[in-house]
C-alpha cells in the first residue's frame, strides 16, 4: 500500500492526542485501550523480584511475558520518535542475573530493563513503529504480567479482475473480525479487531466491477476500520484463507446461471453453470433414489428462478441461507460421479450405467512376497502377472460399480487362510483367486477353473468364467474341476474359484501372458464373466 509522505508525523500526532485523552480517563479506561493500567499480584512470600521476560510467537502475533514474584503495580504508555512501548513497574526489585538478549522480534527491536528510580523497575520495548497492544494480569504459571502487540495491516486489494472479484485483507496475523451493510450509499463495513495501521488512513481504488473504493483507517487504538463503497448491491461472503489464517478473502456470492440435463446411451449428464466457483456436497437417499447436492453461498440466477428447469430428471431450488439444492433422479443400477472445471464454475454431474452397484467383489493375486509362485524358462514370475491382471480387472469391475478388494495390492507373503479371512471380514460377493499354472512337460498348455464339489454358487460362478473368458482367447480349456483340499474355495464364506489363466512353462502361452494385450483380454473375459453370474447369481 502506497502511504503519503507525511504519514509518520500525521500518525505520531493520532497517538500523541490519544495519550493525552487517556491520561485523564484513569485505570479502567486504560486498560481497555491497552495504553495504560494497574494491576496488583500477592506473593506467595518471598521478596518482590521482575525474574525475566519470555517472549512467545503466535501465528505471526508477538507476546511478552514479564515473570514476576510479588506485589506490584504498573503503568503504560506509547512514545514516539523512537516508537517505544515503556511499562513501570513499582514494587518489585529487579533481578541482577536478568538478561534481555534475544527478546527482538518483529516489530520489537530490543527490550531495555532499568531501574528508573527507587519505586520503579521501567521496562522498555523499542519498536519499528507504533503499535496497539493490550496487557493483561496473570495469576497462574507464568505468573506476573501478560502483554500482547497488535497484528499489523499488511496489505488490501483485489485477488482478481474477474466479473466476481475476490478482495484480500492480509494481516501479521489471525485477528477477528464483524461486518455490516449499510445502505444509501451501498457500503460494507469490515471492522477488525486487535490490529494496528502502522500508516495513516489510505484510500485503495476500486476495480471498475462492484467496488468503488476501499477505505481503510484506524477506527481506535485497537480497531481498523475498512469501508467498501459498492456500486451496486450484490451477496457476499467474508472468510477466512484456507492456506493463510492471516488473510481475509471477501467474495461475492456467485450465480447459478445454467442447469441443463443431457442424456446418453448408458445414463446422462447434469450440467451445472455458474458466474462464480460452485462448490458441491453430495448426499445420496437410497431410499428414494435421489441425490442432493448442497452448493453453498451461491444464488439461483432471475432467469432460473422464473422458468425453472422444465426437466422431471432434476430440479433446483433456492434454500436460505444462500445456498442450492440440485435434486437429481440416479436410476437403479447407475452410478454418479462429480466433476469441476478447473475454474469451478462448472459442474458437471455424470450419471452411468452400473450393473454391479453394491456388489463387493474379492480379487486374489495368488502369491506374493517371498512365494513367487511359478517361473517360466524365460523369467516371468508368476506372482507379478497375478497382480497386474488383477489391478486391471478391479478397475473395470469399479467403472460398473462395484466395490473391489484386493487381497494384496503390492509384493507381499500372504497366508491362505489370512486371504480368506479378508474375503469373509468384508462380507464379499464373490472370491475370485487368479494364478498362472506351470507343469514340467512344457507341451502342456490350456485354462483351468477350481471349486469346490459342494459349493453350487462356486460352480455357477466358474460356468459363467469360462464361458466368457473363452470366447474372447479361444484358448485350450481344460475344464472346471472340484477339489476339496483347496483352502480358498474351501473356507470363503461366499461363492470362491481358483482362475489359472495359462500354463507359464509352455513356450506360447508363455509369450502370450507376457503381452498386454492377452492380460487386458483375460481381464475383459473375466470382467464379463462376473457380470453374467451376477445376472442370476446362485448362492451357496
Amino acid at each position: 500500500m502506497k502511504k503519503p509522505a507525511n504519514w509518520k508525523r500525521r500518525l505520531n500526532l493520532a497517538f500523541s492526542l490519544l495519550l493525552f485523552f487517556v491520561s485523564f480517563t484513569g485505570a479502567e479506561l486504560g486498560s481497555l485501550t491497552g495504553l495504560h493500567g494497574h494491576s496488583t499480584v500477592q506473593a506467595a512470600g518471598g521478596k518482590n523480584i521482575l525474574l525475566g521476560l519470555e517472549r512467545e510467537t503466535n501465528q505471526g502475533k508477538y507476546s511478552y511475558n514479564l515473570l514476576i514474584n510479588g506485589d506490584y503495580t504498573y503503568r503504560s504508555f506509547l512514545l514516539a520518535e523512537p516508537a517505544r512501548l515503556v511499562i513501570d513497574l513499582a514494587g518489585p526489585d529487579l533481578d541482577p542475573a536478568l538478561s534481555t538478549d534475544g527478546l527482538a522480534g518483529g516489530p520489537v527491536k530490543g527490550v531495555r530493563v532499568s531501574r528508573f528510580d527507587q519505586e520503579t523497575v521501567r521496562v522498555v520495548f523499542d519498536l519499528e513503529y507504533l503499535l496497539g497492544y493490550k496487557l493483561e494480569r496473570r495469576t497462574t504459571a507464568p505468573a506476573g504480567l501478560r502483554l500482547d502487540f497488535n497484528a499489523v495491516l499488511k496489505d488490501v486489494g483485489f485477488q482478481s479482475a474477474s466479473a466476481t472479484p475476490e478482495i484480500y485483507i492480509e494481516c501479521s496475523g489471525p485477528v477477528q473480525y464483524k461486518t455490516d451493510f449499510l445502505m444509501d450509499p451501498h457500503r460494507l463495513v469490515i471492522d477488525l479487531w486487535d490490529v494496528t495501521l502502522t500508516g495513516s488512513a489510505l484510500t485503495v481504488p476500486g476495480n471498475d466491477q462492484w467496488i468503488s473504493s476501499i477505505r481503510v483507517s484506524q477506527f481506535d487504538s485497537q480497531t481498523i476500520r475498512l469501508v467498501l463503497e459498492i456500486k451496486e448491491p450484490r451477496n457476499c461472503v467474508v472468510a477466512v484463507d484456507e492456506n493463510n489464517p492471516g488473510r481475509l478473502l471477501i467474495r461475492t456470492i456467485p450465480e447459478l446461471i445454467e442447469a441443463a440435463w443431457v442424456p446418453r446411451a448408458d445414463g446422462g449428464q447434469l450440467v451445472l453453470k455458474g458466474t462464480g466457483a460452485l462448490q458441491g456436497e453430495p448426499l445420496y437417499h437410497p431410499e428414494t433414489g435421489k441425490l442432493y447436492i448442497e452448493i453453498p453461498h451461491t444464488k439461483l440466477s432471475a432467469r432460473l428462478k422464473e422458468e425453472g428447469t422444465g426437466q422431471s430428471v432434476f430440479q433446483v431450488r433456492e434454500k436460505i441461507p444462500s445456498t442450492v439444492q440440485v435434486e437429481l433422479a440416479v436410476p437403479r443400477g447407475h452410478q454418479y460421479r462429480i466433476t469441476w472445471t478447473q475454474d469451478r464454475k462448472e459442474m458437471t454431474v455424470k450419471l452411468q450405467n452400473a450393473p454391479l452397484s453394491g456388489k463387493v467383489i474379492i480379487l486374489d493375486p495368488g502369491h506374493g512376497g517371498a512365494d513367487a509362485g511359478s517361473l517360466s524358462p524365460g523369467g516371468l514370475r508368476e506372482k507379478e502377472l497375478n497382480l497386474v491382471v488383477a489391478v486391471r480387472l478391479k478397475e473395470k469391475l469399479e467403472a460398473l460399480g462395484a466395490e473391489v478388494l484386493l487381497t494384496r495390492e503390492d509384493d507381499r507373503y500372504l497366508w491362505l487362510y489370512d486371504r480368506v479371512a479378508i474375503a469373509n471380514r468384508a462380507g464379499g460377493s464373490v472370491l475370485l483367486s487368479i494364478h498362472a499354472n506351470y507343469h514340467d512337460n512344457r507341451k502342456v498348455n490350456g485354462l483351468e477353473i477350481w471349486h469346490h464339489p459342494e459349493r453350487e454358487g462356486s460352480a455357477t460362478l466358474a460356468a459363467a468364467l469360462a464361458k466368457s473368458v473363452l470366447a474372447r482367447t479361444k484358448q485350450h480349456f481344460r475344464g472346471i474341476m472340484a477339489s476339496k483340499d483347496f483352502v480358498l474355495p474351501r473356507e470363503a464364506e461366499m461363492p470362491a474359484v481358483i482362475f489359472e489363466m495359462g500354463f507359464i512353462s509352455n513356450p506360447e502361452e508363455e509369450k502370450l501372458l507376457l503381452t498386454e494385450e492377452f492380460q487386458e483380454t483375460i481381464a475383459e473375459g473375466l470382467c464379463q464373466g462376473l457380470l453374467d453370474y451376477f445376472q442370476v447369481p446362485t448362492p451357496d
